[in-house]
C-alpha cells in the first residue's frame, strides 16, 4: 500500500505550533516533570527542550504543550502520528471470530481424562455412533480388530478418512450396543 500525503505527519506544521519559551512535556510525563522549549528546529521536526536534569532534543509528534495552569493543550493540527485513525488488520473479522469459536465447540470423541481417556459427546449419544475426534462429525469411527493373541482379540473404532484408532475401552461412556 502506498502512503498517500494524508496519512503523513506535518512535522513543519506542526513544530511551528511550539515557540521558546512554551512549557512542554513528553505524552507520559506528569505535568511535574515539564521543561521550557528553548530551540525549535521546524525544518527538522525537532525541539530542543530544557528539563532540571538538562537539556534534550524531541520530535514535536512526542511533545505536548502545557498552559499555565498545568493542562495539556493539543496539537493543532489533524494529522496524526499513526496515520490514519482506522487502520486494516488481516484476520479481524466477525467470520473469523466465529471460525476461532466454532473450532472449540466439541464435536466427536474429546480427551477427558489421564490415560488418554475420550468421552463421548450429546450429539454422538443421541445418534448413537463415534465420530473422528481429528475430522469431525463428518466421519463415524467404524469397528476393527487389532490383534488376536491367545484367542482374544483388541476391538478398535477407526478412521477411515485420517486413520485415527481408539481402543473401544478408552471411551469412557461407551454406548451400548
Amino acid at each position: 500500500m502506498r502512503r498517500t500525503a494524508e496519512n503523513n505527519v506535518n512535522y513543519q506544521l506542526r513544530a511551528r505550533e511550539f515557540a521558546v519559551g512554551d512549557r512542554v512535556t513528553p505524552y507520559g510525563y506528569l505535568d511535574a516533570q515539564a521543561g521550557r522549549v528553548v530551540a525549535v528546529w521546524p525544518a527538522i521536526g525537532m525541539v530542543d527542550v530544557e528539563f532540571s536534569t538538562g537539556p534534550k532534543r524531541f520530535p514535536v509528534e512526542e511533545l505536548q504543550r502545557l498552559e499555565d495552569s498545568g493542562v495539556s493543550n493539543p496539537p493543532q493540527t489533524d494529522s496524526t502520528p499513526a496515520g490514519s485513525p482506522t487502520v486494516y488488520v488481516p484476520g479481524t473479522s466477525d467470520t473469523s471470530a466465529r471460525r476461532v469459536a466454532h473450532s472449540f465447540i466439541k464435536k466427536a470423541l474429546y480427551w477427558s481424562g489421564p490415560d488418554r481417556k475420550y468421552r463421548l459427546t450429546r450429539s454422538e449419544a443421541d445418534a448413537k455412533t463415534y465420530y473422528c475426534p481429528k475430522c469431525g462429525d463428518d466421519h463415524a469411527l467404524q469397528r476393527a480388530i487389532y490383534k488376536r493373541r491367545e484367542g482374544k482379540s483388541e476391538r478398535l473404532f477407526g478412521c477411515g478418512n485420517c486413520l485415527f484408532l481408539i481402543k473401544e475401552l478408552d471411551i469412557i461412556n461407551l454406548l451400548g450396543d
